[in-house]
């Protein structure tokens, strides 16, 4: 290894252990991947030194085992509910006037005796709720107990509770003391408070953003939607809490949040974080030899046309009710195994390489299932190398093939078109898989912490259709559940199955002749649809349809169309 490299590989663990303390560095670590495996990573000139096809290597996976331990540790010192501290005291006189502050109040608050509360840093609503407190002072109010909550920072807002009460402050006056115990909202304390009140992923992100006084713009902005989304998210929570302001709204979160502070504050957040969990709904499973297991799910009618559907990469053998309800009055059976290291499917055996297995399992569970002759192929996204493998081990089983949005054997022309991201990730998976290794560990880790939307709008940010798509809450589930397929396992199945995405399989797709139709969407960011009819124009003359207004989520899109390519197909001879 040159000097060079040397130094952006040790760059390159520098930021991967910075995200271990700051989960918002791992832009500079997928910074630091591109300068790693790229010369010019605008146009895919893969850096000097980099082996064609390389295999993992032992002394980066000794750091992501060390970094897998470091992120555990961080996580399970988490704790879920409130970080609690009586902190500040000071009391007010009947005119809103500080008359006394102790020294963390006066810190807290940028003032001590002699400032009016409307002079110090709290936010609107904070003001309103003490002004009205003064008023009740201010008109002989003796009895007076509350607990409020406040905003308090110039820019920075930090959340409190105010345990609030009248006292005398000299013979004939009463005063309005206030104790306050500021706290940090946790990760958890979101979590259940999305629970309590019924609100789905976006909106709990949304009431997240507004307990933290965000306004709807800066929501909107960090989220990647309309002001209009967020106001119509904003009323469907308002509904749900049964609230009718937003300040009712924030009471009420505060004393839910509050009470679970503490009756659950010593249970490690792992325990109730968002669950990231591969859907077992429609879910079976293959004993294979040597104590391996096939998990497989089952769509339609149990005595119909069999279909093997070979899943997407990022999207797993999840479809809309609509297609399921087609696939039942259409008379199919759609079988749809996850490949090793997706989901529930155990890894290869140590003597096996994952190409090899995943075509041997498929050929176990047709035998096992007795699903016969005229069996139909139908391949999503980075399923279809998967699925040409085996059509060329089957040929003669097979009455055709469908292609989903599916790619082509890849050329540094295609890798130039992806998204920046994307063309990171491909190479690695190519040049440096431990550094893909590397990079999906963190990003896993990442976005289980930051939430699973957050990703949904990293990934989708630079295709403007498929980030829309984001707003059907039917396709985001499915979205939702092909990620946790994906990552089920950690990041085995990004490595190994993006490796065998990136293997050339055209010698697999000349010798397979069956009958064939591709669809693709017009926008996908990741395969150029062009690209796509191009090449199998080119080399067959199988029928390709460009879907207009579809893109990567073509599945979701258009399921419509989609059956109608599967209809279309069962009649083949």
């Amino acid at each position: 290894m040159g000097t060079e490299t040397q130094s952006k590989m040790l760059n390159l663990l520098d930021q991967a252990y910075q995200v271990t303390d700051d989960f918002d560095h791992l832009d500079a670590l997928l910074d630091s991947a591109s300068s790693y495996l790229f010369e010019d990573q605008q146009n895919a000139v893969v850096a000097k030194g980099l082996p064609h096809f390389a295999e993992l290597d032992p002394f980066l996976e000794t750091h992501i085992n060390r970094l897998e331990n470091l992120l555990a540790q961080h996580m399970g010192d988490e704790k879920q509910g409130l970080t609690l501290g009586n902190h500040a005291q000071f009391v007010l006189d009947r005119t809103g006037r500080v008359i006394t502050a102790n020294e963390q109040a006066r810190a807290l608050l940028s003032g001590g005796a002699g400032a009016f509360f409307d002079a110090l840093p709290l936010s609107p609503d904070s003001m309103v709720v003490i002004r009205d407190l003064v008023r009740e002072i201010a008109a002989g109010v003796q009895g007076l107990e509350r607990i409020i909550y406040l905003q308090i920072g110039a820019e920075d807002l930090h959340s409190a509770f105010g345990y609030c009460r009248a006292i005398p402050i000299d013979a004939d006056n009463t005063g309005l003391h206030i104790s306050l115990s500021y706290f940090d909202w946790s990760p958890a304390i979101f979590h259940n408070l999305q629970n309590a009140l019924d609100l789905s992923d976006s909106e709990g992100l949304v009431l997240e953003g507004v307990l933290q006084g965000l306004s709807h713009q800066q929501i909107a902005q960090s989220r990647g939607r309309s002001i209009n989304t967020i106001k119509t998210q904003i009323k469907a929570i308002l509904r749900k809490a049964g609230c009718s302001k937003m300040n009712e709204l924030v009471h009420l979160c505060t004393s839910i949040a509050y009470v679970i502070g503490l009756t659950d504050i010593e249970a490690p957040t792992g325990q109730v974080s968002q669950d990231w969990v591969t859907p077992k709904q429609g879910l079976q499973t293959l004993a294979l030899e040597g104590g391996r297991t096939l998990s497989y799910y089952e769509y339609g009618d149990p005595s119909g046309r069999p279909i093997l559907y070979w899943h997407g990469f990022f999207q797993g053998a999840y479809f809309p009710d609509t297609m399921k309800r087609d696939l039942l009055r259409g008379g199919f059976r759609l079988i749809a195994p996850s490949r090793p290291y997706f989901g529930y499917t155990s890894g290869p055996d140590e003597n096996h390489d994952f190409d090899t297995t995943t075509c041997q399992d498929a050929l176990a569970l047709v035998e096992e299932l007795g699903l016969g002759e005229r069996l139909l192929i139908v391949a999503h996204h980075g399923g279809v190398s998967h699925a040409f493998r085996f059509a060329h081990m089957i040929e003669n089983r097979l009455s055709g093939m469908v292609m989903v949005g599916a790619g082509i054997p890849l050329t540094p022309e295609h890798i130039r078109f992806m998204t920046k991201q994307a063309r990171m990730t491909s190479t690695a998976s190519r040049h440096a898989p431990s550094v893909l290794k590397l990079i999906a560990t963190m990003g896993i880790k990442t976005y289980r912490k930051k939430g699973i939307d957050a990703f949904m709008n990293t990934h989708y940010a630079p295709a403007p259709l498929d980030h829309k798509s984001l707003d059907d809450s039917a396709i985001l589930s499915k979205l939702h559940q092909g990620m946790f397929h994906l990552v089920e396992q950690g990041a085995d199945a990004f490595v190994h199955d993006g490796r065998s995405q990136l293997a050339d399989w055209t010698s697999d797709f000349k010798a397979v002749n069956c009958r064939q139709s591709w669809i693709s969407g017009r926008h996908c960011h990741l395969m150029g649809a062009h690209f796509v009819e191009e090449f199998v124009t080119s080399n067959t003359n199988h029928p390709v349809e460009i879907v207009e207004d579809a893109g990567y989520n073509v599945l979701y899109q258009c399921p419509e169309r989609i059956m109608d390519k599967i209809r279309e197909a069962s009649d083949w001879d």
